[in-house]
């Protein structure tokens, strides 16, 4: 075996054990956090502080109670506020865009109109794993 044959099996092995490495401590990572996935999900990222703060403050039975019902009523308050600045965001982009289309040509508006329609695609796909009622979207 020659020489740059063995450097790229032991470039190939330390990659690969790099990457083993990487996977083990994400998994133990997510398994000791027990949180992956859309943080967008009100129920679950209550049930992770709940189990959290649980763990974290010993809380008793009566407490881990109290605790359930203040960031339930928390998330409603989050929500209603999303509701409530969700029109005026989209007011501020709808502007913004509209006077960045004033500044384009006509060949630089077409470009601007694909990247718009990019955006919209990403947001429907974010609001799809979003909690129902968030609307809003990326871009200027």
């Amino acid at each position: 075996m020659t020489t740059r044959v063995k450097g790229a099996l032991l470039l190939l092995l330390a990659f690969l054990l790099g990457a083993a490495t990487g996977a083990l401590g994400f998994g133990l990572y997510q398994a000791r956090t027990g949180w992956w996935g859309p943080r967008r999900d009100p129920a679950r990222y209550q049930e992770f502080q709940l189990k959290r703060l649980t763990q974290e403050l010993d809380l008793r039975p009566d407490q881990r109670q109290q605790m359930e019902a203040i960031l339930r009523e928390t998330g409603q308050e989050f929500v209603r506020l999303r509701e409530e600045i969700g029109p005026r965001f989209r007011e501020i982009r709808g502007r913004s865009r509209e006077k960045i289309r004033a500044i384009l040509s006509s060949e630089q508006q077409a470009k601007f109109e694909v990247l718009e329609k990019e955006w919209e695609r990403r947001a429907e796909r974010w609001r799809s794993r979003a909690a129902p009622g968030d609307k809003a979207s990326k871009g200027p």
